[in-house]
């Protein structure tokens, strides 16, 4: 990239800044201090439902201590990922902007489409929060979701402090949902705008992968976090929701990037169809001789000699927006991240430690 395009991409991120910031950002204080805040919240409440169960010094013992880390530790990493999400994707999308064929005004469309919640979206969001815990602790009087014996308590304070807590959680899950919805269909429609694709250099396609492995990330560290802090699933139920949001992880990976997927297997099949036709006039020459003499063989099997080689390199290109085979692997793997993750620590708890003597 040369200085004036860098210049030109720092000027873009600055110019679509503002659609990828939060209500939380305005706040007069640093971001990360409201999420650890908002965390702290959850984590008072979780000490207090420990209060209700039993002394309140049993919270640090460790296994009581790892379960009332969970919901302020993915409290304050989803809101984290929330706004890095975001912001992220910003220089991706002023990499890619030389690729996509389409105008100026049309490109800060799908930018906005991609990295904004609006205001009163996120309005909406909160009060589906409020509305589903109030459901659940008020009108179903349903037990805490970790603590089967204990309901909402009477005293208005203790009550309030849960419906705050459980609410917070819940906004900061459903944001993060839609977040990653609206950026997954967002790139997807993006991938399906005409696009320039070299299939002998992909590299300007390469931030669709980029911002596609962002997507999948997010959503595939949010399930391992829930796996390794809440547990491994325990019933057939845990283990479907495990499995299918698995797959979540790897649909948020692939079906963003089907448009330009079939792009570049398009501009691949055009290049491989013209070197073909190349190697079909040089038959058609060889054929039409009468004579071939050895300057024209020579020619010949030379020119014939590169097109082929130049053919097993365009079989070769990728037609996924990612460098080569092996790193597209390696992104699968990480979109399958919590899957393994959760078979891996089977295989071992289930074979391994019972030859360790470990039980």
């Amino acid at each position: 990239m040369t200085a004036s395009s860098g210049e030109s991409a720092a000027a873009s991120c600055a110019r679509w800044r503002h659609l990828a910031e939060l209500t939380l950002e305005r706040l007069p204080l640093p971001y990360w201090a409201v999420a650890l805040a908002l965390g702290g919240v959850v984590l008072t409440e979780q000490a207090m439902e420990q209060a209700l169960l039993s002394e309140v010094s049993r919270l640090f013992t460790p296994g009581n201590l790892a379960l009332r880390l969970a919901l302020p530790a993915l409290t304050v990493y989803m809101l984290l990922a929330l706004r890095t999400l975001k912001r992220s994707a910003l220089p991706q999308l002023a990499q890619l902007r030389p690729a996509v064929q389409i105008d100026d005004a049309a490109y800060d469309t799908a930018v906005q489409r991609i990295v904004q919640t609006g205001r009163r979206v996120e309005g909406v969001i909160l009060l589906l929060a409020l509305a589903m815990v109030v459901a659940w602790f008020v009108l179903l009087r349903l037990p805490y979701p970790m603590m089967a014996t204990l309901r909402l308590p009477a005293d208005l304070p203790r009550a309030l402090l849960t419906i705050v807590a459980y609410t917070i959680f819940a906004w900061a899950g459903l944001a993060l949902v839609w977040s990653t919805v609206r950026f997954g269909w967002g790139l997807g429609h993006l991938a399906s705008q005409p696009l320039a694709i070299n299939t002998l250099d992909p590299n300007d396609v390469l931030p669709f992968g980029r911002l596609s492995l962002r997507h999948s990330l997010t959503v595939a560290v949010t399930i391992l976090l829930f796996v390794i802090l809440l547990g491994a699933p325990g019933d057939v139920l845990e283990y479907t929701v495990l499995v299918v949001a698995s797959l979540a992880s790897l649909s948020a990976l692939i079906f963003p990037l089907q448009g330009v997927h079939r792009q570049m297997s398009q501009a691949r099949g055009r290049v491989t169809a013209r070197i073909s036709q190349e190697l079909a006039g040089c038959q058609s020459r060889l054929m039409e001789c009468g004579e071939v003499s050895n300057e024209t063989l020579q020619e010949l099997s030379e020119r014939t000699e590169k097109l082929i080689g130049l053919r097993a390199t365009v079989y070769r290109s990728p037609t996924w927006p990612f460098r080569n085979a092996s790193a597209a692997l390696r992104v699968l793997l990480a979109a399958m991240s919590p899957l393994l993750y959760f078979v891996l620590n089977e295989l071992v708890r289930t074979y391994m430690l019972p030859l360790l003597g470990v039980r």
